[in-house]
C-alpha cells in the first residue's frame, strides 16, 4: 500500500509547488523520478532523484504529466510556453532581454498587464523591471500613460556605435532635406548605406514628376557596380579594397568594371573630386550623380545619389550634381558628420 501512495505524494508536492513558487524558469523545471523496487522500499533501498529536463529554456505557466512503466514512477513538469535562455546566463538578464524585445515589437506602446502575460512572467518581476529600465531610459511610458515604449537612451547608444548616424537618425535628417530637393529639380533621390560588399537602399524621395524612377527601398547592389558603391569603396582603406576585388568583379552591363587596375584608378580618381558617377555600368541607359555623407568620426556610412535615363544636356547634369552635393552636405550637418579632408 505504501508503493502505491508514495508517486501520488510527490505528485501533489509538485504541483503544490508550482502554485506557490509561479516557476518559470528553467533551473525550476524538474523531472522527478521516483523508483520503487519490491514491497518495502525501507528494505530494498527506495532511491528519488531530481534533474532538468532540457538545459537551456526558460519557461513560463507549467503543465504537468504523469507515466507509469513497470515499476517506475516519472513525473514531468513541462511547460505551454517558453523562451531560450543560454545555458549559463543570467536569468534577470534574460527576462530583461525578452521584455525589451517585447516592448520593441509593440510599435504603440505596450502594457504591463500585456507584458505579464506574453512573456509569463510574475506581475511583480516585469513591474521591477519596467521600473528599472524606465530610472536608465531605456523604457518610457507612452504619453505618460500606462503603456511603455523604447525609450531615448537606445539613440544614444546607437550612436555610439556610429557617432551621430544611427540609421533612424540618419533617415530621419535626410528626408526634408531629399524631399524638398526632389521637389526642385523632379528626380528621385536615394539614400543608401554599406552592408558588407553591398550598397542597401535605406530611404527613398520620390520624384513629383509624372514620370519617374522608382527606387525600391530595401533594394542591394554590389558596391563596383553604380556611383554610390564606388564611392563606398573609394574610402575604404586599401585591404578592403583588396578583398573586394579579390571576390571577383561580376558585370552587369558592357560598360561595369570588372578590372580590378581599372577600379582602382577610378576609385582614386572618386576619393580627390569627392564624388562619383554611374554611366550605364548597373543598368543600360541609367545614370547618376553620388556624393557621401561622414559621420563625426570621418565614417562613410551613406551616399546620397540621383539615378536618371538617359543623357542630360550639360546644364542638366550640373543641375543634378549640385543638389545631390548639397543634400549630402546638409545631411551630413545635421549629424555633425565630418570630411575626413577637413579633419
Amino acid at each position: 500500500m505504501l508503493n502505491a501512495w508514495i508517486p501520488v505524494i510527490f505528485f501533489m508536492k509538485a504541483l503544490l509547488q508550482i502554485q506557490t513558487s509561479r516557476l518559470w524558469r528553467l533551473g525550476d523545471l524538474f523531472l522527478k523520478v521516483i523508483r520503487v523496487r519490491g514491497d518495502n522500499p525501507r528494505s530494498n533501498g527506495f532511491t528519488s532523484s531530481c534533474k532538468c529536463v532540457v538545459s537551456n529554456m526558460t519557461l513560463a505557466t507549467p503543465t504537468c504529466s504523469l507515466d507509469l512503466k513497470k515499476s517506475r514512477w516519472v513525473f514531468r513538469i513541462w511547460n505551454s510556453k517558453f523562451m531560450y535562455e543560454p545555458k549559463h546566463g543570467s536569468p534577470v538578464v534574460e527576462k530583461t532581454a525578452h521584455l525589451l524585445e517585447a516592448v520593441a515589437d509593440a510599435r504603440t506602446g505596450i502594457s504591463l498587464g500585456a507584458l505579464v502575460d506574453q512573456l509569463g512572467v510574475p506581475r511583480s518581476t516585469v513591474y521591477r523591471i519596467l521600473n528599472s529600465l524606465t530610472a536608465h531610459g531605456l523604457v518610457a511610458r507612452v504619453n505618460g500613460g500606462a503603456s511603455y515604449e523604447l525609450g531615448p537612451k537606445f539613440v544614444q547608444l546607437a550612436r555610439r556605435i556610429s557617432p551621430g548616424a544611427d540609421r533612424v537618425t540618419l533617415i530621419e535628417a535626410a528626408r526634408p532635406v531629399l524631399a524638398a530637393a526632389a521637389d526642385r529639380i523632379y528626380e528621385s533621390f536615394r539614400l543608401a548605406a554599406p552592408e558588407g560588399n553591398e550598397m542597401m537602399t535605406i530611404f527613398a524621395a520620390p520624384s513629383p514628376g509624372d514620370y519617374a524612377l522608382f527606387i525600391k527601398v530595401g533594394g542591394r547592389s554590389r558596391k563596383h557596380v553604380g556611383a554610390a558603391g564606388k564611392l563606398a569603396l573609394a574610402y575604404s582603406d586599401y585591404h578592403e579594397i583588396e578583398v573586394y576585388c579579390a571576390g571577383g568583379l561580376e558585370a552587369r552591363t558592357p560598360y561595369t568594371i570588372t578590372d580590378p587596375e581599372t577600379l582602382k584608378e577610378v576609385l582614386a580618381e572618386i576619393r580627390r573630386s569627392g564624388s562619383a558617377e554611374d554611366n550605364q555600368e548597373s543598368n543600360l541607359g541609367l545614370r547618376a550623380f553620388a556624393a557621401p555623407i561622414f559621420d563625426s568620426a570621418s565614417r562613410l556610412v551613406a551616399t546620397v545619389s540621383v539615378p536618371f535615363i538617359g543623357e542630360a544636356t550639360p546644364e542638366r547634369a550640373r543641375s543634378i550634381k549640385r543638389e545631390v552635393l548639397d543634400g549630402a552636405a546638409m545631411v551630413m550637418k545635421a549629424i555633425n558628420g565630418a570630411h575626413p579632408i577637413s579633419k
